[in-house]
C-alpha cells in the first residue's frame, strides 16, 4: 500500500494537529505507518468472509418454468413488507389509544390542566 498523498485531506488533517509524516499514531509514534487498506464488499455474508452465499438447491418445477420461483418471492416479500406496515399500523393505533386514554383520565381529575 502506498503512502497517503499531501493532497489528500486526511493527511492534512493529521499534519494541522502535529503528526510527522513517516511515524506512527500512536502517542509514542508507535502503530501503523500505512493506512489501512480497504474492498468494496459486495455480498452480505460479513467482514472477512471469502465464501460467496450458497445456492439455492434446483427444485424439479424450476426446470420447467423458471420464472415461477421469482414470481414466488417476490409475492412472499410484498406479503411479508405488507404484515410489517399492518405491525406498524397497528402498534401506532395502540400507542394513540394509550395516550387518548391518558389525556381523557387527567382531562377527569384536573380539567384546568389540560
Amino acid at each position: 500500500m502506498a503512502a497517503i498523498g499531501s493532497s489528500n485531506i486526511g493527511f492534512k488533517l493529521l499534519k494541522k494537529s502535529g503528526w510527522k509524516e513517516g511515524t506512527g499514531l500512536g502517542a509514542q509514534e508507535q502503530g501503523r505507518l500505512e493506512p489501512v487498506e480497504t474492498r468494496v464488499k459486495n455480498n452480505k455474508r460479513g467482514i472477512g468472509s471469502k465464501e460467496s452465499k450458497p445456492k439455492p438447491k434446483v427444485e424439479d418445477d424450476v426446470e420447467k418454468d423458471p420464472q415461477k420461483p421469482k414470481q414466488d418471492m417476490q409475492s412472499k416479500k410484498r406479503a411479508k413488507l405488507a404484515a410489517k406496515r399492518i405491525r406498524k399500523i397497528q402498534e401506532e393505533e395502540k400507542r394513540l389509544q394509550e395516550k387518548e386514554f391518558e389525556m381523557a383520565f387527567f382531562r377527569e381529575f384536573w380539567p384546568d390542566n389540560v
